[in-house]
């Protein structure tokens, strides 16, 4: 613990200049708190599972007072503050199967720290903290516990998101009546919930575990419908259209999988086109759908999902017509397609070099003209190049930093 502390101490004196802590110095800071992490991770491993809940509590809080004053936007002490809960919550686990002194001794430090001034306004993370405790408790001292959960609901009106609050503590009681009683004896309190996520989310996960995939199905297909199109997130595994085909993997109905998959690479997530191939190759169908999977894929506006699934299947003619047709990131695609199709390329090159330089208003825009006749010249278009520079020079006459800009390029 002194050298966890002095080490944080130290780093956030060293980074803070006019009482302010930018950027810079919040990610040099969350760096030191890793080497921390390390530390508490070598006396976890070494047995010293105590110290090494104390320490990671330590780093915990003072990363989310951390978040409160400093510039966080690279994004690196969110990160740092996720991964010492995990560490955290790794600690309270070894700790669970230790003697019940040392249990109570764990959660009574937890509800400590979780009730600091610090969590104020960092509702999530005070509950995840909360919540690492609730493999140390037994009937009694899980009464601490909601003693606890109690005193943090007090004057929850005057919250400016009570409900957000509310449904933290919910989540909480029921992880540790679930662990106190079993997942059947708590079914009826996360029914009771089943309208927030993370409780449908749990019913899913222990549908699918029980074997019961009709249930699973239902509770995805009711969230499903009720989202639009439009909020599908295909990185998330746990949107319900993407749990919804976790679903029938898991039930192994291919028939349903192939629809799911379908229907997620028409909205939009690449990964499914492979998922639908592997489907189609094993049933022998793959060559009499291939053709029409991609027209419909073409036809749902998915432009940068359909590109890519061109360029995998590398359908360079399509990939071609298709930029033709709309030549966004023109000069991405075209180092793809400069060698088999160049005089095609070179055209739209200079038909969207033509525009980009009127539309042009300041050197950097400029700067970006000369840096795309550039690769237009590295595609074996110089003849085209050299008469697009002596035109765009002789269009805009008055514009001196494009003719500066130019004449570096012809020069070059």
């Amino acid at each position: 613990m002194p050298i966890v502390k002095e080490t944080i101490s130290v780093s956030i004196k060293r980074n803070t200049h006019r009482g302010f802590i930018g950027w810079s110095g919040c990610d040099s800071i969350c760096m030191d708190m890793q080497d921390c992490q390390e530390m508490c991770r070598r006396l976890l491993e070494a047995g010293r599972c105590m110290e090494a809940l104390e320490a990671s509590a330590y780093i915990l809080v003072s990363g989310v007072k951390l978040a409160s004053h400093a510039d966080s936007s690279s994004g690196l002490l969110t990160e740092v503050v996720l991964s010492t809960m995990k560490l955290t919550e790794a600690c309270t686990k070894e700790i669970a199967g230790q003697e019940k002194k040392m249990r109570d001794k764990a959660l009574a430090m937890l509800i400590k720290e979780a009730r600091k001034k610090a969590f104020d306004g960092w509702t999530e993370w005070r509950y995840g903290l909360l919540k690492c405790g609730i493999c140390l408790c037994d009937g009694k001292s899980a009464e601490k516990l909601e003693n606890a959960l109690d005193i943090l609901l007090e004057g929850i009106e005057e919250d400016c998101f009570p409900e957000y609050k509310r449904k933290e503590d919910w989540l909480v009681r029921y992880y540790l009546h679930r662990h106190l009683l079993g997942k059947e004896a708590v079914r009826t309190e996360l029914y009771d919930h089943i309208g927030i996520k993370e409780f449908c989310i749990i019913a899913i996960r222990d549908a699918m575990e029980s074997g019961d995939f009709d249930e699973a199905e239902r509770l995805c297909l009711d969230k499903a419908e009720a989202e639009e199109r439009r909020y599908y997130r295909k990185n998330d595994p746990e949107d319900w259209n993407n749990l919804l085909f976790q679903v029938y993997e898991r039930a192994g109905d291919t028939e349903k999988q192939m629809m799911q998959a379908k229907k997620l690479l028409l909205f939009g997530n690449e990964k499914f086109w492979e998922v639908l191939k592997q489907i189609h190759e094993a049933n022998g169908t793959w060559k009499s759908v291939y053709q029409g999977l991609l027209e419909e894929l073409k036809d749902s506006r998915q432009g940068i999902c359909y590109r890519t699934i061109l360029i995998d299947e590398n359908e360079k003619e399509r990939l071609m017509e298709d930029v033709e047709g709309n030549p966004y990131d023109l000069f991405y695609y075209g180092g793809l397609l400069a060698e088999e199709y160049p005089e095609r390329i070179y055209v739209l090159c200079d038909t969207v070099i033509r525009q980009q330089c009127a539309e042009a208003k300041d050197r950097r825009e400029y700067r970006k003209v000369a840096k795309q006749i550039a690769q237009l010249i590295k595609w074996g278009g110089e003849d085209t190049a050299q008469k697009l520079i002596g035109e765009l020079m002789q269009a805009y006459p008055r514009r001196l930093a494009l003719a500066d800009e130019l004449k570096k390029l012809e020069k070059a």
